[in-house]
């Protein structure tokens, strides 16, 4: 886990914003790869049978420090927390309708 690891790439030290990964980031940094390696994901959680996931995700522009999200990736449609906490609702709802917990 990159918590807290300062991003490092060729020219870092001209780079002030947006150089620390935020905490929960498990992804792999510093191969100037481009924007993908701006992106910030935490570890997968599988939420349904078949290999479904949901992770959260957002970007940090090296250079300005703008980020954009954080998001839920769910599967392949993306969510604001918001969008993902009424989800998660609305599914223990649907739960314990069932009777069966």
């Amino acid at each position: 886990m990159h918590e807290g690891a300062e991003i490092e790439r060729p020219g870092d030290h001209e780079r002030a914003p947006g150089r620390t990964c935020p905490g929960g980031c498990v992804a792999r940094h510093g191969m100037p790869v481009g924007e993908e390696d701006w992106v910030h994901v935490g570890e997968p959680l599988t939420v349904a049978a078949g290999g479904v996931t949901a992770q959260l995700c957002l970007s940090v522009d090296p250079d300005s420090g703008e980020q954009d999200g954080p998001y839920v990736l769910i599967g392949t449609s993306e969510h604001t927390p918001a969008e993902a906490a009424e989800l998660g609702r609305a599914l223990m709802e649907l739960a314990a309708a069932s009777g069966d917990g």
